[in-house]
């Protein structure tokens, strides 16, 4: 018989072993029963939809979605790759239209490439979305969510960079350029390269006043609020546009300081990531010493669509920032015996939040099983001692 070797996984598939899944699980409870106390209801929506539900219309969406066939209707199904979609047309599907609604989820989502290089390909994301409202109180509310998610996963220091699609979207909308443009130049201000994108200007004939403040977008980047006066300053020219990004940053940033004083804020009117979906606030989280964000989100929509706003996280980044205490319950072991007395001792313990495992045979121990501690029989009682070493 040829002997068994193990088959590798899936490059950027991860898989999580007893203590790492002990402690996922925990981050999990405890962000899903912070989401709860803010009044975020949990939904769990399916592995695998339609595709054409799935996408939207997003090529980037599009672009990471595994395929099958549906044996059953022989249509195109894709296993998600992001659970906001699928939370919003639940949302828009299931839900009172005319209410404010919170929802929260968390679960497994499968890309076709990792989001950044040597990631993973099968984040558990978790996250919260609110729906029906537009303004200052339910982006404000959303970032302080998240605030409070990542102080209840033990997060000691983060930063929060705030911007605002509506800056980036209303120079742009001055400008003839086509969709493929306003991508290039939205990845040359995201990389701060002022020589590739004075270029890139000059190459292409526009509306002198928008490519003359798109220039300074690189620019615009800031741990002060003086970063949005110098944007209302430069921005004369289209200041009725970019006026109300500005004091929507202004006022949100006032109640997370109100709030969460120690946090750092950092503004970066360059930051417009999903510009063509997302269309107000939009905001990422990072830790101190981490490269990597911890978590994303904003606001999004067309106009004349749903209002919503929202974040999501990778629960296994989370876990690696995060200080969560798991806790290790007592693992007690009992004999392969049988009696009353016994069973109702093994399940007194388990009540009380104990492991306690039973062995199988005569063969098995308290140390093959991994039990610091064992029942014993002490005078016709069961009681917990020591593991005989």
């Amino acid at each position: 018989m040829k002997p068994l070797t193990p088959d590798p996984l899936p490059e950027g598939i991860e898989e999580a072993l007893p203590k790492q899944a002990r402690m996922l699980e925990a981050y999990r409870r405890q962000l899903l029963d912070c989401f709860e106390g803010w009044g975020y209801a949990l939904v769990s929506p399916p592995l695998v939809e339609f595709r054409d539900a799935l996408v939207t219309g997003e090529d980037a969406l599009d672009r990471q979605t595994f395929r099958l066939t549906d044996p059953l209707s022989g249509r195109t199904l894709g296993v998600r790759t992001d659970i906001t979609p699928q939370v919003a047309r639940i949302d828009r599907q299931q839900m009172p239209q005319d209410q404010v609604v919170r929802l929260c989820y968390a679960g497994s989502v499968l890309r076709a490439h990792p989001e950044i290089l040597g990631g993973g390909r099968n984040p558990i994301q978790v996250g919260a979305e609110l729906y029906g409202h537009e303004g200052t109180q339910s982006d404000a509310e959303i970032i302080l969510l998240l605030c409070a998610a990542l102080r209840t996963a033990g997060c000691a220091r983060w930063c929060l960079d705030m911007g605002h699609a509506g800056v980036f979207r209303a120079l742009v909308e001055q400008t003839d350029w086509t969709v493929q443009e306003c991508d290039e130049l939205f990845e040359l201000i995201q990389r701060k390269a002022h020589a590739d994108l004075g270029a890139w200007l000059d190459a292409r004939p526009a509306n002198a006043p928008a490519v003359e403040m798109i220039r300074m977008l690189p620019d615009l980047s800031g741990p002060d609020e003086e970063v949005l006066d110098r944007a209302a300053q430069g921005m004369e020219g289209a200041r009725e546009q970019i006026q109300p990004a500005l004091e929507t940053l202004r006022a949100v940033a006032a109640q997370v300081r109100n709030v969460y004083p120690e946090v750092q804020l950092h503004f970066d009117l360059g930051e417009a990531s999903g510009f063509h979906y997302e269309s107000g606030l939009v905001f990422a989280a990072y830790m101190e010493g981490q490269g990597q964000e911890i978590a994303r989100g904003g606001r999004y929509g067309a106009q004349g669509e749903r209002p919503a706003t929202g974040f999501s996280l990778d629960l296994r980044t989370l876990a690696r920032c995060g200080s969560l205490d798991a806790g290790e319950r007592r693992r007690i072991y009992a004999a392969a015996e049988e009696g009353p007395a016994l069973q109702d001792a093994i399940a007194e313990l388990r009540v009380q939040g104990h492991t306690v495992v039973c062995g199988l045979g005569p063969e098995d121990s308290a140390e093959r099983s991994r039990c610091p501690e064992q029942l014993v029989n002490e005078d016709g009682a069961w009681v917990v001692r020591p593991a005989a070493s």
